[in-house]
């Protein structure tokens, strides 16, 4: 039976409250600055415009000792993530002391002050949800007539209390909603990019000279993007992009992709139909139809001699032309199957030379700007090594260095 009940009490300490969804650390931090907000209005209502027939002294001591409450809850909202129930219960709680205190030392129904419980109720909705709002509204309701006995009942401020409980619950379930809504949108984004990493690893994985290319090609790609001001959602498009770049070989042979001699003109036919393939693949993808273009068009040239489709210029999207300059610099200073790397000098000479020729000159200036800054944190190489000729097929003449 002891077990049974230890088991009950994990899981009902598991599972989650409707409410406490609501109460998360972003949430607390914005009513706590609400309240000190109100708190700074109830100060200068007190001293700038003082009613007759009560201490303001008194006031102002009872809202310097909820000032150094709310200054304290909000810097410890700072320092901790989770704020927890009992933090909200207790903030809630002091909210309705102080209202009452005010209310009750400023001439009950008829001070301006008992708007201070108008906000309690306000904030408890958005707290702890539409049941939380209508309780505290009950017991707002016992404090209001407590701290309203020095005068005369003012019914229709009754009633406003039972309207605004319902109003915070509305708010309360709108929160609530788009909380989900936020929390569910991130999950299946960070789970679409580990899906395409995954594709793109598997990718990589025929050739152990290319693996973790496409990691790497992603982060360039996208801190090229943001360098040249593409929104949150472009830049997470091109990266993207980058990620699935190739996983248009998966239709390319094996004995192509792990060629270590130069291709022929028929096996560079066949590697030059995998951007197409790629977009194929990923474009009926929900989701990715708008990284598919991306894709198709990575090869393409600034001057129109690219492929597959021979764009030129302005045609070309933008954030093929980004992966285009990422791809050609990580190729260039990473070793490959045919040759080691080039070093980072001899790969940026290159990415120069390219300028309006190969690549976009706006996108290559935003590039070399963001090596140069080393905002991405690469381990680029720090030297020129030497490039190696591609080894030649048996059936040609040999190569000389020049």
């Amino acid at each position: 039976m002891a077990v049974a009940r230890n088991a009950s009490r994990k899981a009902r300490q598991r599972s989650q409250d409707p409410a406490e969804s609501l109460i998360n650390l972003s949430n607390e931090r914005l009513t706590g600055l609400f309240r000190w907000t109100l708190l700074i209005f109830a100060v200068i209502l007190n001293n700038l415009n003082p009613a007759a027939g009560y201490d303001q002294g008194r006031i102002n001591a009872i809202l310097a000792a909820w000032g150094v409450v709310c200054l304290t809850t909000l810097f410890l909202l700072f320092l901790h993530q989770r704020p927890g129930r009992a933090f909200s219960y207790t903030t809630t709680a002091v909210d309705m002391l102080v209202a009452t205190m005010v209310t009750y030392a400023s001439g009950g129904y008829e001070s301006p002050f008992a708007v201070l419980f108008f906000l309690v109720i306000t904030v408890s909705a958005l707290r702890f949800g539409a049941g939380g709002s209508v309780l505290c509204a009950l017991l707002v309701a016992v404090l209001y007539l407590t701290a309203g006995a020095v005068a005369p009942l003012q019914v229709q401020r009754l009633f406003l209390f039972v309207v605004v409980a319902v109003v915070g619950s509305v708010m309360a379930r709108a929160v609530s909603a788009h909380q989900e809504l936020v929390t569910r949108r991130d999950v299946e984004a960070k789970l679409m990019t580990e899906v395409n990493m995954a594709l793109a690893n598997a990718i990589e994985a025929k050739d152990s000279y290319t693996r973790g290319h496409s990691e790497r090609l992603a982060k360039l790609a996208g801190a090229c993007a943001e360098r040249m001001g593409l929104s949150r959602d472009e830049a997470a498009a091109v990266r993207l992009g980058a990620i699935l770049h190739d996983v248009g070989k998966i239709g390319i042979p094996d004995r192509i992709l792990r060629q270590s001699m130069a291709l022929t003109e028929d096996e560079m036919a066949w590697m030059r139909r995998h951007p197409q393939i790629g977009a194929d693949i990923i474009g009926p993808v929900e989701g990715l139809h708008h990284v598919a273009p991306l894709i198709r068009h990575h090869h393409e040239k600034f001057d129109g001699t690219g492929y597959p489709k021979g764009l030129k210029g302005e045609d070309i999207p933008l954030g093929s032309r980004i992966i285009s300059v990422a791809d050609a610099f990580e190729a260039m200073v990473a070793d490959r199957i045919y040759r080691p790397s080039l070093g980072l000098n001899k790969a940026l000479e290159e990415i120069k030379t390219g300028r309006g020729s190969h690549f976009d000159p706006r996108v290559v200036d935003a590039f070399l700007d963001l090596i140069a800054t080393d905002t991405v944190h690469l381990p680029l190489p720090t030297k020129d090594q030497g490039q190696k000729i591609a080894p030649n097929r048996p059936d040609e003449p040999v190569q000389t260095a020049a």
